[in-house]
């Protein structure tokens, strides 16, 4: 394995890091293989990074075939998170469009993943980067910026549904209330969607979950949905890999399927997409 970071601009000129995790090419054999790429954005609550959704979804990924990047992206401590984050988000989809083979990436095969307020951020950034009026304001060349397909793993999706709990922060993390509610921006161009969440969520609800899957279904966008009886917020794999110490809550045998439940479903998006499955 090869571990990088790397520096990147937005094309406003905010700078900001990600985390380039990628397999090495075998040697004894010619090997032109192009990976998948899982762009990871991990929660924290608009105002931190979780630690045990950075290395533990980063290893997981990598052991399953895919390049990774984690994106450090901006947070609203000082200033808004909206749009700085989102902003950077697609910055990392541009950049890998443009340098994704350098590391045997493949740039067709682009899934974003957001735990958490990283799932807001996931939500939201996919549906900007469809808006060639915003992409054209903030810098950027492409009519669209899309991942193949999104994962989000107990996303926060309304600002307005249980987390966070006061008006005012929601306004710290968007003064535009138009990003608030990442369902109501969901079109036929959504990017197909895995999503999980469990009943149990104490942070948040998991009412946030069941209104994107309902306009999914409104705008017949593919998606995958497994909502779970049992389960506290933050599980990330909720295996041992993933867990705190004396947490053993963190540890959830039947929520951890949505892994390999997730990498099934991608499977058939790239065989959809007229790729090579993996």
């Amino acid at each position: 394995m090869k571990f990088e970071k790397i520096t990147l601009q937005t094309p406003e000129g905010a700078s900001f890091k990600i985390r380039l995790y990628s397999r090495r090419q075998f040697t004894a054999f010619p090997d032109r293989r192009q990976w998948p790429i899982a762009v990871i954005f991990p929660g924290g609550g608009f105002t931190g990074i979780s630690e045990r959704e950075v290395e533990p979804a980063a290893l997981a990924f990598l052991a399953k075939g895919y390049q990774v990047v984690v994106v450090r992206y901006h947070l609203a401590v000082t200033t808004p998170f909206y749009p700085a984050a989102a902003i950077m988000g697609l910055t990392v989809l541009h950049y890998l469009r443009e340098n994704a083979t350098m590391f045997h990436g493949d740039p067709t095969k682009i899934v974003t993943v957001g735990f958490s307020a990283g799932g807001h951020l996931v939500a939201v950034m996919n549906a900007l980067g469809g808006q060639p009026e915003f992409l054209k304001q903030h810098g950027f060349t492409e009519q669209r910026l899309h991942p193949l397909a999104q994962v989000l793993c107990y996303p926060v999706i309304d600002l307005r549904l249980g987390f966070p709990n006061d008006l005012k922060q929601a306004e710290k993390i968007s003064p535009d209330q138009e990003l608030w509610a990442a369902q109501n921006l969901v079109t036929a161009q959504t990017p197909p969607t895995f999503i999980w969440h469990t009943v149990t969520d104490e942070l948040v609800p998991v009412i946030n979950s069941i209104v994107y899957v309902t306009a999914l279904a409104k705008n017949q966008v593919n998606f995958d949905s497994h909502i779970y009886s049992q389960g506290v917020h933050g599980l990330a794999f909720a295996n041992v890999a993933s867990s705190r110490v004396n947490h053993p809550e963190d540890i959830a045998p039947r929520a951890a399927s949505w892994f390999e439940l997730a990498l099934s479903w991608l499977r058939t998006c790239f065989a959809s997409s007229n790729q090579t499955e993996l």
